[in-house]
């Protein structure tokens, strides 16, 4: 039986009549979306996680994931790690300063912002001389920017895919000034700030205050299953014990299938 939960975007869908939907049942993950993301090798991270959101998210397909602002994404990624491994966060940090190896835990829960008071499907800003309406990153531009031949080509791509148009004294202009391009990253930002997650701290070595980037996907991506042969071990590990089949396995959650494990190797403890 799964486990949904219910889940509120900080963004949402907005329809073309300015409806909004936020809400979302979540599951978490299961072996059978771990071996099906693992036999997609070749894919982009970007499109690795639409992947696993529409195998998670009950009432979105595909299509609707790659429609979600990244700040949406990252929120859904947040709340399938916490299901899943728990609501602590736990990595290292290095200070750019003096090179200090650093630990660093953090909660889901406060990682997570509250719901945006508004959202809209387009924003407009003044940039100078230019006035640019733009919408918010997607999935579906990071998965375009992922194809670009190099990090930057990839991020200004980015960025034009999101311009809507650009319009100087009150007429529209072909290419989408450097300016605008530089500043708009930061409007987007403030727009969706869920976006980008960073945790504020101070080196205990040499006191240097630094920001450090929290992203859920190279979490939680990081966590699951990391091989095929990884995966079919564990699943060996189960069928030899339990005699379950390999579907029964590999529907199982991966909280639940963890403590299975878990009770193999320490069955003692487990009663203690």
């Amino acid at each position: 039986m799964s486990a949904a939960f219910a889940v509120t975007l900080p963004h949402g869908l907005v329809r073309e009549d300015g409806s909004r939907r936020t809400a979302v049942l979540l599951r978490p993950p299961t072996g059978a979306d771990e071996a099906f993301l693992l036999e997609r090798q070749g894919l982009s991270r970007a499109e690795v996680v639409s992947e696993l959101l529409a195998r998670c998210a009950d009432g979105l397909d595909r299509e609707d994931v790659r429609a979600l602002t990244v700040g949406d994404r990252e929120a859904l990624l947040l709340q399938l790690r916490a299901a899943t491994y728990g609501e602590r966060i736990s990595c290292t940090v290095d200070c750019g300063a003096c090179g200090e190896r650093m630990d660093l835990d953090v909660g889901v829960g406060d990682a997570l912002v509250p719901p945006y008071a508004e959202a809209s499907a387009v924003h407009e800003r003044r940039v100078g001389e230019w006035t640019v309406r733009f919408r918010l990153p997607t999935g579906a531009d990071q998965e375009e920017a992922a194809r670009a031949d190099d990090p930057v080509a990839g991020g200004l791509l980015l960025v034009e895919r999101c311009v809507a148009e650009v319009r100087r004294r009150g007429r529209r202009v072909a290419r989408v000034p450097e300016a605008v391009v530089e500043a708009l990253p930061v409007a987007m930002a403030e727009l969706d700030p869920q976006a980008e997650t960073l945790v504020a701290l101070r080196c205990p070595e040499c006191d240097a205050p630094l920001e450090a980037l929290l992203d859920a996907a190279t979490v939680l991506l990081a966590e699951l299953a990391g091989s095929s042969e990884r995966l079919t071990l564990e699943v060996h590990a189960l069928a030899l014990h339990y005699h379950w089949s390999e579907r029964d396995i590999l529907d199982l959650e991966l909280p639940r299938r963890r403590r299975y494990l878990e009770l193999l190797s320490d069955p003692e403890g487990a009663l203690a």
